[in-house]
C-alpha cells in the first residue's frame, strides 16, 4: 500500500499517478491525522472525536476548578478579567506543548507552567485522547504488536529529520517495522530560467543571475488588485495548466460562474454564515433590554426550529407594532401554540383532513408550548436571566441542529448539504455552552457572562462556498499541497507575509531552555523548522517541470499587499527581474461595448396595459386620499401594486418610532376610562403625575422597542423628557380652552372614507373638535398647509365627525411635537396655541371628492401621472373646470412639487431629478 504523506496534506491535493488516472485503491493521500487514523484502523484502536467548542468548554471548566483551589496564581487576574478568552489561550498553549511531547511536567520551571500543569491534571479526566496522545499510543502499539509494515510505502515530500519530533518518531517506528520510506519525485533540473532560479534558491549558485528574456518557464504576472487578477485568469482558457494554487478561491469561482465555466470548489474564509449565527442570535435574545432587531433576524433565518408561517406572522407583527411585548404578538403566539400555523402531512405528502388536523393540533399543543418557551423570549418583561432558561434553549437548539443534519444528510440535493457543516458548528457550540453553563452555581446568570462566552466561542471560520463541478480546474489552497510533478502551475497569491510564528513561541526563552534541559518536552529544532517551512513554501518551484506563473496582486480589498519572501529574494538575486514580469490584461478588442441608452425625460403621464386588472380599494384613509390626489404614481406603486421598500425584517426608523410612541402614550393617558364619556384636564393631569413613567416604559416595550437599543438610549431618554413637556402643555391647552377628551384613536367613517382620529374633543358648548398629532421638525410645513387651506386630514376628519355626531365641528388643529404647540385656522386661547389665517375658503372636501374620481378614471384607463412641467399636466389644466383639489408648483423648477417622502424618485423625469440634485 502506498501512503503519500505530508503534514500539509488536507483537503484537495494535486496528485498525478503514473498511469494518468485517479489515485488507485492501494494509494492514499494523508496528513498526520489521516496517517494516525489509518494506523489505528490496522491496530484496532478507536477514539471518539470532540468538537473544538466542547473541548474549550471542558478546559474552561478545568481552569475554573483550578482557580477555586488556587486563587492567588499568576493567571488569576487574567482569568478574572477575560475568563473564557484566557482559557482559550491556555488551551492553545497546551496543545502546542502536547504536540512537542509534553506530559504534564515542569511545574517548577515557572509560575505559568505551574498553572498549566495543575489545570492539565484536571482536564485530562474529561478531555479524552488528543492527537498528540493518539500519535504516541499508535507508535507504542506498532512496536508492542510488532505490526508488519513491510507492505507500506510512505512517500514523503520532505526528509523525516525536518519533521516535528513526534511525527518523526512515528515515521521512524514504521520504518523500523518494515515500511519503506521514499521521497517524492521532483521536476528535472533543466537548463532554463525555472531551473536556474531553482538552483539559485537552493543555494547552488553564488551572486546574481541573469535570465533569458525569451524563456517563459517562469514568469511573474502582476495585477493592480485581486479583482483584476481573477477576472483575467477566469477569462483566459489556460486548459494546459495542471494545477492552480489559490488560498482564497471564492472570488475566482464567482468569476467562473459569470463566464459560464465550471466552478472549481471554494470556501468562504473568515466568515460567519447566516445559519451559524443562530447561536449568537439565540443567546442575544436573553439581553435586557431585549434587542428587537436581533429577534427579527432570529425569526427570519431560513432554517429554523419554529414553523415558517408562524415566524413570518410574528415578525410582521413586531414590525407593524414597533415592539414584541404587546397584545398582537401575544395573540399570535397563543394561536401558534393552539396549532393555527401548523399543517400536518398525511400519506404521500397530502394534508390530513380537517378533523384529523384538529385532533393532531390538540395532541401536540404541549410540544408547541415547549417550543415557544425555548425559542422565543419571554412575552412579559423580565428582570433576571435564569440559568435553567438558557440551558433549555441551548439544549433544544443543539438537538434540533443534529436532527436537521441527519435529515439533510439523507437528501440528494447537493445544495442543501452545504448547510450540514453550518448546522454541525451550531450543535458544537451548543454542546460547549452547556458545559460552560454547568460551571454556574446559582439559579441566575449575568448576561455579560453569557455575552463574553458567546463572543469567545463564536468565531469566524471557513465554510463551503461552492463544490467542484465536472470538468473544472484542479485547485489547491496551499503551495505545499502539490504531490506530483506538474507541467504547468499557476500560483495565485504570491504576496503577503508567510510568517506563521514558531512552534511553542509563547514560551519565554528561559522556560523553553529549562524544559528542554530537563527533558520535559521535545520542541521542534528551530533550524529544522525553518528548513521545513521554506521547503513547503517553495514546493511549486520543485514540483513544476514546464512553466511556473507567479501571480502577484498589489492590492487586496483596496489595501496594499506585503511583498512575499519569494518575490523579495527574486528581486535581490535576479539581475534582470523586469524581463520576466508581465502585466496581463484582457485585450480591448475582446471586450464588448455596451451601448448607453438615453430615453430623455420621462413622460409626465405613463401609460400601461392591463389596467382592467387593477382593483381600486372600496375604502380609503385620509392619508391615502392625499397621496392619490397629489402623487398618483406613488399611490399606484405602494397602495395598489404593493411595491414598497418595507419588509418584515425592517423596523420603522427612530423618528417614526418616536411618533408612534408619543401617540400611544397620549392615548393611554388621555383617553376616557371605565366607560366614561370623556376625560377632563384635571383627571388627565393626575394620571400624568402618577402613571407617566410606567406608561412610557410599557409603551416603549410594546411599540418602540428600537429605542431600547444601546445606540438609541440617549434618544429614548430625551423622548421621555420631551414627551412629558408635550403632554403637560396639551393638558394646559385643554384647561385653558375648556375642552374634554371624548376619545383617542377614534374610528370615523363616511361614504367610502375610513380613518382614525388621534383625539376627539368636546367644547363647553357641546361642539366637537379634532386634534391631529405630529412628531416632526417640519413646523413651517404644517403652518403652510393651514395657510394655503391644504390640510387634507383635518378637513376630512371634520367632515366625517360632523356626519357621525350631527354637530358642527368648529375647531380642528395640529398639535406638533416635540415643539408642544397647537396650530389651527380657528381660535384657541393660550400661549401654546397659534391661529393661522387661511388665504382662501375653498371647500377642499368637495374638491377632493372630484379629484378622487378624476384620478380613479385615469388609473382605470391605464394612465398615471408622474411629474413634469406644471402647466402641461392635464390635471392642472382641468383643475378649474372640474373643481379639482389644486396641485402645488415648485417655483424654482416650474414642475409639480415632488413628494418629499417618495420611494420612487427614480421614475421622475430627468429634469426634475437634476433640479432636485
Amino acid at each position: 500500500m502506498k501512503i503519500i504523506f505530508s503534514p500539509e496534506f488536507s483537503g484537495n491535493v494535486f496528485v498525478r499517478p503514473e498511469n494518468g488516472g485517479k489515485v488507485m485503491m492501494d494509494t492514499v493521500v494523508v496528513n498526520t491525522a489521516g496517517l494516525v487514523s489509518l494506523l489505528e484502523l490496522r491496530l484496532g484502536l478507536h477514539y471518539e472525536s470532540m468538537a473544538e467548542t466542547e473541548r474549550l468548554a471542558l478546559y474552561y471548566e478545568a481552569v475554573c476548578e483550578y482557580m477555586k483551589a488556587n486563587p492567588n496564581n499568576v493567571l488569576t487576574e487574567s482569568f478574572r478579567n477575560a475568563g473564557l478568552n484566557t482559557a482559550k489561550a491556555m488551551l492553545a498553549w497546551r496543545d502546542e506543548l502536547r504536540g512537542a511531547g509534553w506530559d504534564m511536567g515542569g511545574e517548577e520551571v515557572s509560575e505559568r507552567m505551574e498553572v498549566m500543569v495543575g489545570v492539565e491534571y484536571i482536564f485530562m479526566k474529561t478531555s479524552g485522547c488528543d492527537m498528540a496522545g493518539r500519535m504516541h499510543i499508535v507508535g507504542d502499539q506498532v512496536a508492542f504488536q510488532k505490526l508488519d509494515c513491510s507492505g507500506l510505502e510512505v512517500v514523503m515530500n520532505v526528509d523525516k529529520e525536518m519533521l516535528k519530533p513526534a511525527v518523526n518518531r512515528l515515521i521512524c517506528v514504521l520504518e523500523q517495522y518494515g515500511a519503506t520510506i521514499t521521497m517524492m519525485s521532483e521536476a528535472e533540473n533543466r537548463d532554463n530560467n525555472l531551473g536556474r532560479v531553482r538552483k539559485m534558491l537552493e543555494g547552488g549558485q553564488k551572486g546574481q543571475i541573469r535570465l533569458d528574456k525569451a524563456d517563459k518557464s517562469i514568469q511573474i504576472w502582476k495585477f493592480d488588485d485581486d479583482r483584476e487578477a481573477c477576472e483575467y485568469l477566469s477569462y483566459m482558457g489556460m486548459e494546459d495548466v495542471d494545477v492552480w494554487v489559490n488560498g482564497d478561491n471564492k472570488q475566482m469561482d464567482n468569476w467562473l460562474t459569470l463566464m459560464g465555466k465550471p466552478r472549481t470548489g471554494s470556501v468562504a474564509s473568515d466568515c460567519t454564515p447566516q445559519l451559524t449565527q443562530m447561536f449568537v442570535m439565540g443567546i442575544g435574545l436573553f439581553a435586557n433590554p431585549m434587542n428587537v432587531n436581533t429577534l427579527i433576524e432570529w425569526l427570519n433565518i431560513p432554517m429554523h426550529p419554529l414553523v415558517g408561517r408562524f415566524r413570518g406572522a410574528l415578525a410582521r407583527a413586531i414590525v407593524e407594532e414597533g415592539g414584541y411585548r404587546n397584545e398582537k404578538c401575544r395573540d399570535i403566539i397563543k394561536r401558534f401554540i393552539a396549532g393555527e400555523y401548523t399543517v400536518f402531512p398525511g400519506e404521500k405528502g397530502a394534508p390530513l383532513s380537517d378533523e384529523d388536523q384538529a385532533e393532531m393540533r390538540r395532541k401536540t399543543v404541549g410540544n408547541r408550548e415547549k417550543q415557544a418557551k425555548a425559542f422565543l423570549p419571554s412575552i412579559e418583561p423580565v428582570d433576571v436571566i435564569l440559568r435553567e432558561d438558557v440551558m433549555r434553549f441551548v439544549d433544544k437548539l443543539g438537538s434540533w441542529a443534529r436532527q436537521r443534519t441527519q435529515l439533510i444528510g439523507k437528501s440528494e440535493d447537493e445544495k442543501s448539504k452545504l448547510w450540514i457543516e453550518q448546522l454541525a458548528a451550531v450543535a458544537g457550540m451548543c454542546d460547549g455552552f452547556m458545559v460552560l453553563l454547568n460551571t454556574v452555581s446559582g439559579k441566575e446568570v449575568d448576561y455579560r457572562t453569557l455575552d463574553s462566552w458567546m463572543s469567545t466561542m463564536y468565531q469566524k471560520g471557513c465554510y463551503t462556498n461552492a463544490v467542484a463541478e465536472r470538468g473544472c480546474r484542479c485547485v489547491v489552497d496551499s503551495p505545499a499541497k502539490i504531490a506530483s510533478v506538474a507541467r504547468k502551475t499557476v500560483w495565485i497569491g504570491v504576496d503577503g507575509d508567510t510568517d506563521s510564528g514558531r512552534d511553542c513561541s509563547f514560551l519565554y526563552p528561559s522556560e523553553k531552555a529549562r524544559m528542554v534541559e530537563d527533558k520535559i518536552f521535545y520542541p521542534w529544532d528551530e533550524q529544522k523548522e525553518d528548513q521545513y517551512r521554506e521547503r513547503m513554501m517553495m514546493t511549486p518551484l520543485r514540483m513544476t517541470d514546464g512553466q511556473l506563473i507567479l501571480v502577484v496582486r498589489e492590492r487586496i480589498d483596496g489595501e496594499p499587499t506585503m511583498k512575499h519572501p519569494l518575490i523579495t529574494r527574486l528581486e535581490q538575486l535576479v539581475e534582470n527581474i523586469e524581463d520576466i514580469v508581465l502585466r496581463p490584461a484582457i485585450d480591448k478588442k475582446n471586450r464588448r461595448e455596451v451601448a448607453k441608452v438615453d430615453h430623455g425625460d420621462t413622460d409626465a403621464e405613463l401609460r400601461f396595459d392591463n389596467a382592467e386588472m387593477i382593483e381600486m380599494p372600496k375604502t380609503m384613509s385620509p392619508t391615502a386620499i392625499g397621496t392619490l390626489v397629489q402623487h398618483p404614481f406613488d399611490y399606484l406603486m405602494e397602495r395598489l401594486l404593493n411595491i414598497t421598500n418595507d419588509g418584515q425584517a425592517q423596523m420603522a426608523d427612530v423618528k417614526t418610532t418616536k411618533g408612534n410612541v408619543a401617540h400611544a402614550v397620549i392615548e393611554a393617558l388621555f383617553a376616557p376610562r371605565n366607560g366614561a364619556e370623556y376625560s377632563t384636564a384635571e383627571e388627565i393631569e393626575g394620571r400624568i403625575d402618577k402613571e407617566y413613567d410606567d406608561v412610557f416604559q410599557r409603551i416603549v416595550e410594546a411599540n418602540g422597542a428600537i429605542l431600547l437599543l444601546a445606540e438609541n438610549l440617549l434618544g429614548e431618554k430625551l423622548l421621555k423628557e420631551q414627551l412629558l413637556i408635550c403632554v403637560r402643555r396639551l393638558v394646559e391647552i385643554l384647561r385653558e380652552n375648556e375642552l374634554k377628551v371624548t376619545g383617542c384613536e377614534s374610528e370615523v367613517k363616511r361614504e367610502n372614507i375610513h380613518g382614525y382620529v388621534d383625539m376627539t374633543l368636546e367644547a363647553s358648548d357641546g361642539t366637537p373638535g379634532v386634534f391631529d398629532f405630529k412628531w416632526t421638525s417640519w413646523h413651517k410645513g404644517y403652518q403652510e398647509k393651514l395657510k394655503d387651506n391644504r390640510s387634507i386630514q383635518l378637513e376630512l376628519y371634520r367632515w366625517m365627525l360632523e356626519d357621525m355626531t350631527r354637530k358642527e365641528v368648529r375647531r380642528v388643529a395640529y398639535f406638533l411635537m416635540p415643539e408642544g404647540h397647537l396650530y389651527s385656522k380657528e381660535k384657541f386661547v393660550g400661549g401654546n396655541c397659534t391661529q393661522i389665517d387661511a388665504e382662501n375658503s375653498n371647500d377642499i372636501v368637495a374638491q377632493l371628492h372630484r379629484s378622487i374620481e378624476y384620478r380613479r378614471q385615469q388609473i382605470e384607463s391605464g394612465v398615471v401621472e408622474t411629474n413634469g412641467e406644471f402647466e402641461g399636466l392635464r390635471y392642472v389644466q382641468d383643475t378649474g373646470i372640474e373643481n379639482l383639489f389644486p396641485l402645488e408648483i415648485d417655483e424654482k423648477t416650474g414642475m409639480k412639487t415632488a413628494n418629499r417622502f417618495s420611494n420612487y424618485g427614480i421614475f421622475e423625469s430627468h429634469t426634475n431629478q437634476a433640479n432636485n440634485n
